[in-house]
């Protein structure tokens, strides 16, 4: 029987103000006297329009007093809840090379409730080795692991040729939810989320940027840089 789903229904823009809200007042904001931090203040710092602040908060069940604002403890207590942090959520990751062996060794997902319990690669000759403090298994184990751990979470950090057909296996042994740092687009059924980290689309942002500003650079001089190359040391010998 399918599990009930619980909490408001948000979309991904709201989902991502309240983190934003979240990071602000918990670790920006430093709590004044009475605790209490307005919508106009998160807005300005922010730099969003402040109806908006209320009417996200207001979809999650936190209302200011008047001329008073929001409770800091109940509108981070509440962001907590709403978006599970007070859950327990263990989690495998497939591919065991940098990218994988960074996030499986940042201590940071504790406080939001995500525990990754178990790291594959393909690479059986890394079988053994232990990064940040889980150990590397055979893809062979990869489903015996999802079934008696009861997992549903999965990040991917495969090359992209093979993130499709891992997505596949995943969502086959029971994983219902996704971050995939592949630089492709995964397909999945109904009822499995992803959640795409594409880096070109940060670059994408930066590169804007900065052509919009005319920062960039479209000369190459014989003396200078080029692409490719690295840069030498400026520092001064002695």
């Amino acid at each position: 029987m399918p599990r009930k789903p619980k909490g408001p229904v948000l979309n991904q823009l709201v989902l991502e103000r309240l983190m934003h809200y979240f990071h602000l007042v918990g670790e920006q904001i430093p709590d004044n006297a009475n605790g209490w931090v307005s919508s106009a203040h998160i807005a300005q710092l922010l730099a969003m329009d402040d109806t908006l602040v209320r009417k996200d908060l207001a979809s999650i069940g936190v209302r200011g007093r008047p001329r008073v604002g929001f409770s800091i403890a109940e509108l981070k207590g509440r962001i907590r809840e709403v978006l599970g942090f007070n859950e327990i959520y263990k989690a495998i990751i497939v591919g065991a090379g940098r990218l994988g062996g960074a996030i499986v060794s940042y201590s940071g997902f504790a406080k939001y409730g995500l525990y990754v319990v178990a790291l594959f690669d393909a690479d059986t000759s890394r079988a053994g080795e232990v990064m940040g403090g889980v150990l590397v298994q055979p893809i062979d184990n990869l489903e015996s692991v999802i079934n008696r751990h009861d997992i549903h979470m999965a990040i991917i950090t495969v090359p992209a040729e093979a993130a499709q057909a891992m997505a596949d296996r995943l969502v086959d042994a029971g994983i219902r939810a996704i971050w995939n740092f592949a630089p492709t687009s995964l397909v999945v059924p109904q009822g499995v989320f992803v959640r795409h980290e594409h880096i070109s689309v940060g670059l994408a942002e930066l590169a804007y940027y900065l052509k919009r500003n005319n920062l960039t650079t479209t000369d190459w001089p014989s003396e200078s840089w080029r692409p490719g190359q690295p840069l030498e040391s400026t520092a001064e010998e002695g």
